[in-house]
């Protein structure tokens, strides 16, 4: 047992962690999101969250990992036996990624986006080259779409997705929905192979 815990205490806390980090980081925002915040929403001492995350920016890490793990297996179900997805259905799943519900990351605000990208250096996120490779990956996996399709494309379309989001104080939010899709639409466009 580390910490005092037992595998499945460790677990049920690190759910709890994550679970007040997606609420905190709504709520106050990441940059104003303190351990000690995360620990008393979670129910836990500030010491013990360090049995789990070394410092704040782990943590976030942690809440984007698991952010990202939770769609690609909700993708992976959605692929066929032979480990590819239709363009149309891979879209489908991916825009349910992009809604502020299901991604906290559409939840923040430019500042803490600033944080983020000033805190959390150097890791798999937040970097244009791991950005590239795993759309370069995902384009093996897709049927149906054009043989030149440049994954730097794609990923452009989607930082803009994320760009809209950060900015959404300074837009007509109303109509936020509709820029989303319409830049999804674009995507298809982009991507679909021409018969």
């Amino acid at each position: 047992m580390s910490g005092g815990f037992s595998e499945k205490e460790r677990e049920e806390i690190r759910q709890r962690l994550l679970e007040s980090g997606y609420e905190l980081s709504t709520e106050v925002g990441l940059k104003k999101m303190t351990v000690a915040m995360i620990a008393k929403s979670s129910g836990i001492a500030v010491g013990s969250f360090y049995n789990f995350y070394a410092s704040k920016e782990d943590f976030v890490i942690a809440m984007i990992r698991d952010t990202e793990a939770g769609f690609e297996r909700k993708m992976a179900s959605h692929f066929s036996k032979d480990g590819t997805i239709t363009l149309k259905k891979f879209l489908k799943v991916f825009r349910e990624n992009f809604m502020p519900e299901n991604n906290f990351l559409l939840r923040m605000k430019l500042d803490d986006w600033v944080w983020l990208k000033s805190h959390v250096k150097d890791s798999a996120y937040l970097n244009k080259t791991n950005d590239l490779k795993k759309y370069e990956f995902m384009f093996t996996k897709l049927k149906g779409i054009r043989h030149d399709a440049e994954p730097g494309v794609v990923v452009n379309f989607i930082k803009s997705i994320y760009a809209l989001y950060q900015n959404r104080d300074t837009l007509f939010e109303e109509a936020l929905q509709t820029n989303v899709d319409l830049i999804f639409d674009s995507i298809y466009g982009y991507l679909r192979e021409e018969h």
